[in-house]
């Protein structure tokens, strides 16, 4: 444990690691990842300082908001490839697939109670935060969540940063010392008790692995509660898959990467997010790479804080630093924020300008009000965002710059703005395979006013918030291609 910030780890509960317990627990809950993983690695320590075998335990409910077939068989292939893996290593990995409500909280619960400790991730938003401040309560172990997120630690940063200025000034005075405390690459080698682990068959026979079940296939998915109509898209959920598009990006991309990734034709962006967000590859990982590539002679040394500045701090390739500010500054501020902030889900985590200004312009009339329905079927008069719409629902993601443009007319298009963040949230947490991420809601909210400023002149509908328009994007990026390519659902 002695290369594990503090400031990563959580302590839930008061309880004390029961000496009795037949396992150390380790509950794979998002980042779903066997390498590069501060959480197994803190949990093979406490193993290993019990004198304990470990439990990797991975499940998938069949009970949560926005479940579809597209988010479900994504995670299913990474789950897969843990077994696969856990096979050849002869771990004791238990990877569950429920079929009905109320399965999943029940064998976990059943794990915990034969356990010395719990182990888990730390995460600000979605089912994880309401399961990491609930479930402590209803354990006689110890719960502890470990942040393997990114570079810098959410316990480090002591309120929520308003701005990616704000936090880039943090960003810039703690990387170095974070980055050079990195997590293992192979935790599982250090595991001294591999004793295979004997569940009674109270449990085995009731709750049969998704290997035992059988049910590692899209023709069992077909059978479970989760909305079938969005599909699973051609982009494949395992850890070999984010390493292959990471070497991709960064082979062909990554040094241009300041000059062509809001360029919609090009398509220069990394396209990493997914594997991110379901913790298939670490941030630790993808820096790293970036790092290695800068130009011969460049060293850490070479590391400057610019008070906040985004040029300049980590200096080499200019390509390099504009993704690495991105990866870094921009993913691990809505992290931080939603770390301090309970409702950072609802409109009055705002700025007060800027629920000032919208609330002030919620009167004014809107050239066209779209229902859900037609927003999710791409049923509007604008082609730039329809081929935004069509190409989420089709792959489950949108181009980085047309994103905004996306997410503003949204606002133009609704009755009110708690309207628009409502469809906003829908429509990116049902058709995003990054979505329900501290990112989607620092996306989101940004379009209205989250980490930004007020703008002037004010205008109907926006008030003081950014405005943006179709034309405005014509005339910035190519999108010929794009329109094309997405012209039809």
């Amino acid at each position: 444990m002695k290369n594990i910030n503090s400031k990563r780890v959580f302590k839930r509960n008061d309880n004390e690691p029961n000496p009795d317990g037949e396992y150390v627990l380790y509950w794979m809950q998002i980042n779903r990842r066997l390498h590069y993983n501060f959480a197994l690695e803190y949990a093979v320590a406490w193993a290993n300082k019990l004198g304990k075998p470990l439990m990797i335990f991975e499940g998938l409910s069949c009970d949560y908001p926005w479940r579809t077939d597209r988010s479900h068989w994504f995670i299913m292939q990474g789950m897969e490839e843990h077994q696969q893996f856990a096979d050849e290593h002869k771990l004791n990995y238990y990877g569950f697939l429920e079929e009905k409500a109320g399965e999943y909280p029940d064998l976990f619960s059943k794990l915990a109670e034969k356990s010395s400790l719990v182990i888990t991730d730390e995460y600000p938003v979605f089912i994880m935060r309401e399961r990491n401040e609930r479930i402590p309560k209803t354990l006689n172990v110890p719960y502890i969540t470990i942040d393997s997120n990114g570079i810098i630690p959410l316990g480090l940063s002591d309120k929520a940063p308003y701005s990616a200025y704000i936090f880039r000034k943090t960003m810039q005075k703690k990387f170095r010392q974070c980055f050079e405390e990195p997590p293992e690459e192979n935790p599982l080698e250090k595991l001294e008790n591999t004793a295979r682990i004997s569940l009674p068959e109270s449990i085995t026979q009731k709750y049969p692995t998704a290997k035992e079940a059988d049910r590692y296939n899209k023709e069992w998915l077909s059978t479970i509660d989760v909305d079938h109509s969005v599909k699973p898209i051609q982009m494949d959920g395992t850890r070999k898959a984010g390493l292959e598009r990471m070497n991709t990006f960064m082979e062909f991309d990554l040094k241009a990467y300041d000059e062509d990734r809001n360029d919609p034709d090009k398509e220069a962006t990394s396209r990493l997010s997914p594997w991110l967000h379901f913790g298939k590859i670490s941030e630790h990982e993808i820096v790293d790479n970036c790092l290695r590539r800068q130009p011969r002679g460049w060293s850490r040394d070479e590391l400057a804080p610019q008070a906040g500045k985004r040029d300049g701090f980590f200096g080499g390739e200019t390509g390099i630093e504009a993704y690495l500010d991105e990866v870094i500054t921009w993913r691990e501020v809505g992290f931080h924020f939603a770390h301090h902030v309970d409702n950072y889900d609802k409109f009055e985590s705002l700025p007060d300008w800027a629920q000032k200004t919208l609330e002030e312009h919620e009167a004014d009339e809107r050239p066209h009000i779209y229902s859900y329905e037609q927003l999710a079927n791409a049923e509007t008069e604008d082609d730039i965002w329809n081929a935004a719409q069509r190409q989420l629902v089709r792959e489950g993601r949108i181009h980085n710059y047309l994103r905004m443009l996306w997410g503003k007319k949204v606002l133009q298009w609704t009755p009110d703005v708690r309207t628009a963040l409502e469809y906003l949230i829908k429509l990116n947490n049902t058709y995003a395979i990054d979505g329900r991420d501290p990112n989607s809601y620092s996306g989101i909210f940004w379009i209205l006013g989250r980490f930004d400023r007020a703008w002037g002149p004010e205008r109907k509908i926006y008030g003081k918030v950014r405005y943006m328009t179709s034309d405005s994007t014509r005339k910035k990026v190519k999108i010929k291609e794009y329109l094309e390519k997405y012209s039809r659902m």
